[in-house]
């Protein structure tokens, strides 16, 4: 490997916002025929090296070689001309159209001047079925699932056939399952001499599937080296500048003795059957499932979100019954940390401080009006406590990381809660909490989680990420056709035990 020249090659490279350095002076080599792994913290520069790479931001020093001539991209259609593909950490997929029609998007095979839509769905088709993806390249991309559209991305990033290809968390949102698949197609471009980027915060995949790993941190590498050649605790304590302990180990709140929070019997939320589902207060319980099989539909019905729904007894907290509304359900003490923090869980156009206190407007109001001085001290003790990292409460919350995006819909319920002693502990409603978030924050995120059960609070877990469940929970349920089964009891669970359950 070290023989071959870089099919893609990073020199000094340095970007800087204002007073923050985002990229400080990198180096990285990418070879053809290998997957090299990019890992970092929240706000290390992963994405914006990322960016610079595929041509939407300028560095401001360094160059850029691709198989050793330098290039100079003013574009992202520059990049994507040299052989630079990129399927980005947010989903690049048009809603109203198909599958195929996304697949081959820029691409059209055409006869006669007109695009010839036989020959689209027959490439697209046959790129999907070298991945083994059993996704209806037919349907609107709309009425896919998050996991779905995140597949038909990354199919449609190869479609161009790329020399380099630059995956940002491309398993975010995928189930155990689609990861497995995913990487059976990777390797299969890596022995074709694809050069592979694969930016990813899960270690695990980074050990399992890469040649080498890059560290950044605060935009400088410390590390570039074989994975051979360090530990996940190694690249741990690289990215955070600290070890974190076990995120492994079942949670202090797992044994669940308290009351009943939330008990549902013979109920069915769209096509999701329920026949039992308790969670007593101080229990951490997961669902385990494949992306799409009801479980996010589940959650949000709880929160009041409008599903249909039908169901014999429920008891909630305050309720007798499923609640009416949103607002219901927060005014009950049922908080929901939704699955898509861009498109449910944060609002676009606010600061951080305003997505802070989102949830507690009534407490840091005072005859109809919000007090500056309370949402201002309330958002810098969450921002403090969870380690937000942004240049203070007033940033725009679409410029922070992803991970740090996905603290702040964690913390306006934190905010609430902390504004609220007087209320029962809630019942926390979690989908994927840790999409996104980086070793350091997930560790910190799932001590959190435990605190809150150590408090009293029920927590019900949906994860794509069954390691997630494991660390986490002392019972978890299975959906497999259409149902929700019995709980199993952690002890003896696996990874591979919850994919075979849920198949």
């Amino acid at each position: 490997m070290a023989m071959r020249p870089p099919r893609l090659s990073a020199r000094a490279v340095r970007k800087s916002f204002q007073a923050t350095c985002a990229v400080d002076g990198v180096d990285l080599d990418l070879h053809a025929g290998e997957i090299l792994a990019l890992v970092g913290a929240n706000g290390a520069g992963k994405s914006t090296l990322v960016k610079i790479l595929c041509g939407a931001i300028a560095a401001d020093d360094g160059r850029i070689e691709i198989n050793g001539r330098t290039v100079s991209f003013r574009a992202v259609a520059d990049a994507h001309a040299a052989g630079i593909a990129v399927a980005h950490q947010q989903v690049a997929i048009i809603p109203c159209l198909d599958g195929a029609e996304n697949i081959m998007l820029g691409r059209e095979p055409r006869r006669f001047g007109l695009i010839d839509q036989a020959a689209l769905r027959r490439k697209a088709q046959a790129l999907a079925d070298r991945v083994g993806v059993a996704i209806d390249l037919a349907r609107e991309c709309g009425t896919l699932s998050l996991g779905e559209t995140k597949i038909l991305d990354i199919l449609k990033a190869v479609a161009h056939d790329p020399a380099v290809l630059i995956l940002d968390e491309p398993t975010a949102s995928l189930s155990l399952a689609e990861s497995r698949r995913l990487f059976t197609f990777l390797d299969e471009l890596k022995a074709r001499g694809l050069a592979i980027l694969f930016i990813s915060h899960h270690l695990n995949e980074v050990f399992a599937h890469c040649d080498r790993v890059a560290v950044l941190k605060d935009g400088r590498k410390v590390f570039d080296g074989p994975v051979a050649a360090a530990t996940p605790a190694d690249v741990v304590r690289l990215m955070v500048g600290r070890a974190i302990e076990d995120t492994k180990r079942e949670s202090d709140g797992a044994a669940g003795d308290g009351d009943l929070a939330l008990s549902l019997r013979q109920a069915r939320v769209g096509r999701l059957a329920i026949p039992a589902l308790d969670i007593r207060r101080g229990e951490i319980v997961g669902i385990a499932g494949v992306l799409g099989a009801g479980q996010t539909e589940l959650l949000e019905r709880l929160a009041g979100v409008p599903h249909a729904a039908s169901v014999a007894s429920a008891r909630l907290p305050g309720l007798a019954r499923l609640p009416d509304s949103v607002a219901e359900a927060i005014a009950a003490g049922i908080y929901l940390v939704a699955d898509n923090r861009i498109r449910k869980a944060l609002f676009p156009g606010l600061d951080v401080q305003e997505n802070l206190a989102s949830g507690a407007l009534g407490a840091l109001s005072r005859h109809l009006f919000v007090q500056p001085e309370a949402e201002a001290g309330a958002a810098r003790d969450v921002i403090a406590r969870l380690g937000i990292k942004c240049h203070g409460p007033r940033q725009d919350v679409m410029t922070l990381s992803g991970g740090n995006q996905q603290k702040v819909a964690f913390g306006r319920w934190l905010l609430r809660m902390a504004r609220d002693r007087q209320a029962a502990p809630p019942l926390l409603l979690l989908d994927n909490p840790t999409e996104g978030v980086d070793v350091g924050a997930k560790a910190e995120i799932y001590a959190l989680i435990r605190d809150f059960a150590c408090q009293g609070a029920a927590v019900l877990v949906a994860s794509a990420e069954f390691a997630e469940l494991l660390a986490l929970c002392g019972r978890v349920h299975c959906i497999a056709h259409h149902c929700l089964g019995a709980a199993l009891p952690r002890a003896g669970l696996t990874e591979d035990r919850l994919l075979l359950e849920v198949a």
